[in-house]
């Protein structure tokens, strides 16, 4: 047996643990970090859910992806919905949850802010009346006072979303990824809980967005996504409420695909009703 000093044995160990964690951070730098706040990691491509648990605190990643639907008939359509088990503590925002839209992407579509704005603010208000609805199954009435999101979003035109850890924002903006994601939805929230502390939505700056006349029968977009239909589907995500990718579902807002000019996400089917009223049914239960 060889004998070595206690000093050469400590370097050698000092050694082997610097190349292990070399190992470990190269292995893992991906998952971690983005290139950028405003770029998609490439590891995400391909799945439709990535969750990552950092201690106390989890990322959840949803993609919503392309695919070309034909022309889906509403006609006796099915509704249904599944929840991710997270929500947000209504009880520390009295006032509605706070969120930041960045509608630089969408006036570098040739669109003004102002039209970006009100938009977006839309696709967040349809899930708030949602909540305070007396039911999923029409005819509706606004019988609750909860205020699921704020009604007067901040407006940062440098905000971006916050894939490497949680900023505590709530961002809605344009970013790049890869080709064939629509947008995406990233989500921060206590393990042990489920509760959201942070949730950003970024629409892909590689496709064409515009403003579609509102009107579900007609196609007025070639070659471009509706950005409210878009957010209000990504919205549904940080409400709490997972994708659907039966096709059987494909009237719903929360259905999974989209395609170039859709308008059907803009408006919600009972079942994406229903999910909401569900995550949120303690709040509507004591606030009326």
């Amino acid at each position: 047996m060889l004998d070595y000093p206690v000093g050469y044995l400590r370097e050698v160990i000092t050694a082997l643990i610097i190349a292990l964690l070399a190992v470990f951070l190269a292995t893992h730098a991906a998952s971690l970090m983005a290139v950028g706040n405003d770029e998609m990691p490439r590891e995400w491509f391909g799945k439709r859910k990535v969750v990552d648990r950092f201690g106390e605190i989890t990322r959840i990643a949803v993609i919503h992806y392309l695919v070309d639907l034909g022309d889906p008939d509403n006609d006796g359509s099915q509704d249904g919905y599944e929840l991710m088990g997270i929500r947000w503590d209504l009880s520390k925002y009295p006032s509605g949850v706070p969120y930041i839209i960045n509608p630089s992407g969408g006036i570098a579509h040739g669109l003004d802010a102002s039209s970006v704005i009100s938009e977006i603010k839309e696709a967040m208000e349809v899930w708030d009346q949602a909540v305070d609805l007396n039911d999923y199954v029409p005819p509706y009435n606004t019988v609750y006072g909860v205020e699921l999101f704020s009604n007067t979003p901040q407006i940062n035109y440098n905000a971006k979303a916050s894939t490497n850890k949680p900023d505590h924002r709530n961002v809605i903006t344009w970013g790049r990824a890869q080709k064939g994601v629509i947008a995406y939805a990233v989500i921060w929230y206590v393990t042990s809980t489920g509760e959201i502390v942070d949730a950003d939505i970024v629409l892909n700056s590689y496709y064409r967005w515009g403003i579609a006349d509102g009107n579900e029968g007609t196609a007025d977009l070639s070659g471009k996504f509706d950005i409210r239909n878009i957010v209000t589907h990504e919205a549904g995500h940080i409400c709490g409420l997972a994708d659907l990718y039966d096709n059987k579902y494909s009237a719903m807002t929360m259905y999974g695909y989209s395609k170039y000019g859709e308008e059907l996400k803009r408006s919600l089917e009972p079942g994406d009703i229903a999910g909401v009223q569900k995550v949120y049914d303690y709040y509507r239960k004591n606030k009326t």
